[in-house]
Formats: C-alpha cells, structure tokens, sequence
C-alpha cells in the first residue's frame, strides 16, 4: 500500500555513506547520523517540512528517471494549490 508521511525532524545532520562529515560548519549539539543513502549532508531543522513517499513501484512505471519526474509535477501541484506562485522544474535537472 502507498503512503506518504510528512513530518518535522527535530534538528539532525544525516550523513549518506560517502559523505564527509568535515561539510558539517557549527554542530550546536546537534545529532549526526549516518544513514543508508547517497548523497552528502543534509540538515533537518525545525519548520521544515520533510516528506517520505513510500510507493511500491511495480504498481507504476518501475523507472527511476519517471519516478522523480512523476514526484516533481507532485511537488509542483501541491504548492500551486497551497499558494505558492512560479515553481518550476527545471529542464534535465532534478
């Protein structure tokens, strides 16, 4: 079953697997956690919002490329209909 969960993490730094945790500046005793991901550092604060979609491809399009495409033009209609104005995607980036 598909699911999307929205929440607000208290303040961490997630670290994927080759990060370098030297990209951290200030700490403010603030947790780091390393987790199973790509990428580098990303910092969770509060009043960001954070959303996890949880969706069984084999239901859709199994193609990574279609995915984030398909999760953009989301992204991109919920904010047009929360009031935000002129967010685009932006053409072979994502």
């Amino acid at each position: 079953k598909d699911a999307i969960i929205m929440l607000q993490h208290t303040p961490v730094y997630t670290l994927g697997t080759a990060s370098d945790p030297n990209y951290i500046t200030s700490q403010d005793n603030v947790d780091i956690i390393r987790i199973e991901r790509g990428g580098e550092v990303t910092c969770h604060a509060p009043g960001q919002l954070t959303v996890y979609p949880i969706l069984d491809l084999r239901g859709y399009r199994q193609d990574i490329h279609w995915y984030m495409r398909a999760l953009e033009e989301c992204i991109l209609i919920a904010l047009e209909k929360a009031g935000v104005q002129g967010a685009t995607r932006e053409e072979d980036l994502t």
